[in-house]
């Protein structure tokens, strides 16, 4: 598929002697997704310069089944833009890109193969410049080996032979595709192999949901680096990094987590509470008693003259271990006097997630008949509510389970909205209600009263007389451990006190990166205090994580991307909110840099500059950084990262632009050149010039093969750059330093190979 000048230039912009301008349009779009998830690097430029950018464009809201690229010819400085790749079914998604050092750029994409499957193809194609107007892309090829698959989300890099490897995730629910996360690579002999990161942990066949992020990066002798975020335990909600390497000798390893954030089992942190009516029962309290809300019910029991019901205002699926879940729901039931001889009417009104299993499995390992009515719809509002007279008339118990994802339920939102026909049942002697979850009292008034009274459903039937709020987000509260058992005598349950855990606390989004020397960076989303986080691995140990977004507290902060240059510069990109415009957030996308491979960091910049938020409410979604990092390249690039994202616009007929964004170049060593021959000695050179502003030259000779380091250190003996750090072979060397992000004074410059060191005296005077 060879393309040329010919192809359509769509928009135009000055021409230049270096690149495009920072803040520039690439192209329009009528979909703000067509750059997707923060794994699939949307763009790539070669040595020579060629940057390219993937994307998926759209018609009527929703993509246009094919892939498409824009390529900035900078003779001209136009995008020109063209197609990739289509499919007849319109179902194409998620391109990625990487860029080798031999002047190609790779490829990836999935696409659906027939309308009457659900099956999807992961496709491959490599794009190979000619000169700056003549280009081709190889004819694209399947690369996964399923013989029937459904790749999700997915990402490609390149090992260090330049074999490309690409990481996603199987996302379906396992009866037809088993859910994991996998990888691809081709292999020297150019046939393709794949692999199951996730068939042995965190949990085989299942993936917390469709939209994973994954991200590669490149080692030595083969080595591959992936890391993803996903729910390593029972819990639910509790999302952590999960990290795998791959040697071509073992494959991929079994993946670890990279930092656990929760350690141990309990219930949701957001949990609410009630005040009884006179004559109702607390069964479970808040806790501990120096927490300002200690003793708030969280179970309640009432007795009417013709009713008993329990009210748990917590998820017991989400809430406990499995045992413990099976042990809460058979206590209730045997509280209740239910038997073999009964029936229990299930009410599945989650309305989204169908977590109502966990209390099937109860009633049926104790033999009770039963059935289950489902309120429907899955996501929006529900559309059926059980009729006493077909449904509730009989039954010894009803649970109505009711989940808390605080959608729109048939507990209250029907047009029963005083809940009639469950009070005829209720009002039936003998009758018995069960409610489980927390989401009922949200769907009745939107947000709860803080009061009720006599002759609301809630005070009259479930002993509620005052709705006390801890806060469905967080509200700052997280020092309650547990929730204690009332010291009373119904025997409700077995369980006494149940811990706490920081339920939907999630680390995730990660993005990793190697330097020149194979030492991982990597960054993500750590929700547990809402920053960005940032942390390195380096022969098998993670450092400690820092922050490295400098938003204000209350500032949202979200989806980072890392790369990282030749000469150990780190950059990092992620969105950030800027501004609140008519109760509405306006995000931009920001950067910081590392000079030194992570030691020290430049303050942050804001990158995007936008200023309007659409009436979908989006400003900038979905940046992403090349992984690729190049120097100046003259007469084509001014050096640094590419960033793409997409922005919200009125001067665009289509509704938004991908925009292009450059930040600077900012790696310490700057040039290495091989000087040729064998040195006898072990000898770093004095820099020249010296003093120097703002650059220097050093020189160094090491006459064996080692792995050489040389850190810049001040007066006080503080390491302020780590300029190399590589293995390195016999030779001679020059480099050159820039030091621009240093004040004036003396430095002290140190060489390590092997067991030998030597240290100069430098300064610098600007």
């Amino acid at each position: 598929m060879k393309k040329t000048k010919l192809t359509i230039l769509l928009f135009l912009m000055s021409i230049s002697l270096f690149a495009q301008p920072s803040n520039s349009v690439v192209t329009e779009i009528d979909y703000f997704n067509a750059l997707r998830y923060t794994g699939a690097r949307n763009i790539a430029r070669t040595p020579e310069g060629y940057v390219v950018v993937a994307y998926e464009p759209s018609f009527s809201g929703y993509t246009s089944g094919q892939i498409w690229y824009a390529y900035f010819n900078a003779s001209f400085g136009t995008w020109d833009i063209s197609e990739l790749s289509s499919t007849s079914t319109n179902q194409t998604g998620v391109p990625a890109l990487v860029a080798d050092d031999a002047g190609f750029i790779h490829a990836s994409w999935k696409e659906r193969i027939t309308l009457d499957s659900g099956e999807r193809q992961l496709m491959y194609s490599k794009l190979t410049f000619n000169d700056e107007f003549t280009y081709t892309w190889s004819t694209p090829e399947r690369a996964d080996t399923f013989t029937f698959n459904n790749p999700g989300v997915n990402t490609i890099s390149l090992d260090d032979s330049d074999n490309p490897f690409m990481l996603y995730s199987i996302w379906d629910d396992g009866s037809v595709y088993d859910a994991n996360v996998y990888s691809t690579n081709r292999k020297n002999d150019g046939t393709w192999e794949t692999n199951n990161l996730t068939v042995e942990f965190p949990t085989p066949n299942e993936l917390p949901f469709t939209y994973m992020d994954v991200n590669l990066a490149t080692g030595s002798d083969g080595e591959m680096f992936a890391a993803w975020e996903d729910k390593p335990t029972e819990i639910v909600n509790q999302y952590e990094i999960l990290f795998s390497h791959y040697t071509t000798s073992a494959g991929w390893s079994t993946p670890e987590i990279v930092s656990p954030i929760f350690d141990g089992v309990g219930i949701d942190k957001y949990v609410d509470g009630y005040t009884p009516v006179d004559g109702a029962v607390a069964i479970y309290n808040m806790g501990p008693a120096d927490y300002q809300l200690a003793g708030n019910t969280t179970v309640i029991y009432n007795e009417t003259s013709t009713s008993k019901s329990i009210v748990s205002s917590f998820n017991p699926y989400h809430a406990f271990p499995e045992a413990n879940q099976q042990q809460y729901l058979t206590d209730v039931i045997a509280f209740f006097g239910v038997t073999n001889a009964d029936s229990i009417l299930l009410v599945d009104d989650d309305n989204r997630y169908n977590n109502e299993g966990i209390i099937k499995t109860a009633i049926e390992t104790l033999g009770i008949p039963y059935r289950t009515f489902d309120c429907g719809d899955n996501g929006g509002m529900a559309t059926n509510i059980p009729t006493y007279a077909d449904d509730l008339s009989g039954k010894k118990l009803v649970i109505w389970f009711t989940g808390d994802e605080y959608k729109e339920l048939a507990f209250w939102n029907i047009s029963d909205s005083d809940n009639e026909e469950l009070k005829t049942y209720l009002n039936d002697s003998g009758s018995q209600l069960f409610v489980v979850g927390k989401s009922w009292m949200y769907d009745r008034y939107g947000n709860a009263p803080d009061t009720l009274n006599a002759g609301d459903f809630a005070y009259d039937y479930l002993g509620i007389s005052m709705y006390n709020v801890q806060s469905w987000t967080d509200d700052g509260n997280t020092g309650v451990p547990q929730l204690d058992k009332v010291d009373n005598a119904l025997g409700v349950s077995t369980l006494e006190t149940i811990g706490w855990k920081n339920s939907g606390t999630r680390q995730g989004v990660p993005s990793i990166a190697t330097d020149p020397s194979y030492k991982l960076h990597m960054v993500f989303k750590d929700d547990v205090d809402g920053t960005i986080k940032y942390q390195a691995y380096n022969e098998g140990t993670w450092s400690d994580a820092i922050r490295i977004d400098a938003s204000a507290d209350t500032a949202y902060v979200d989806r980072p991307n890392i790369a990282v240059d030749p000469n150990y510069g780190v950059y990092v990109i992620w969105r950030e909110e800027t501004a609140i415009v008519d109760g509405r957030t306006l995000y931009n996308v920001f950067y910081r840099t590392s000079p030194d491979g992570g030691d020290t960091w430049n303050e942050p910049v804001q990158l995007s500059a936008a200023d309007y938020i659409d009436g979908s409410g989006y400003s900038t979604y979905r940046a992403t950084l090349g992984i690729k990092v190049r120097p100046e390249i003259a007469g084509k690039f001014i050096g640094g990262a590419d960033v793409v994202w997409v922005e919200a616009s009125e001067a665009s007929s289509m509704g938004y632009y991908i925009m292009y964004g450059n930040i600077p170049y900012v790696g310490t060593l700057t040039d290495i050149t091989d000087k040729g021959g064998i040195p006898n000695k072990f000898e770093l050179g004095q820099n020249f010039p010296n003093p120097f502003n703002p650059s220097t030259t050093f020189s160094f000779s090491i006459p064996n093969r080692e792995f050489v380091t040389l850190s810049i250190y001040n007066a006080l003996g503080e390491k302020v750059a780590d300029v190399v750090s590589k293995d390195m072979q016999a030779g001679n060397y020059e480099f050159n330093w820039n030091a621009e992000h240093l004040t004036s004074g003396v430095y002290f410059a140190r060489l390590t190979a092997g067991e030998k060191m030597q240290v100069r005296k430098v300064m610098m005077l600007k």
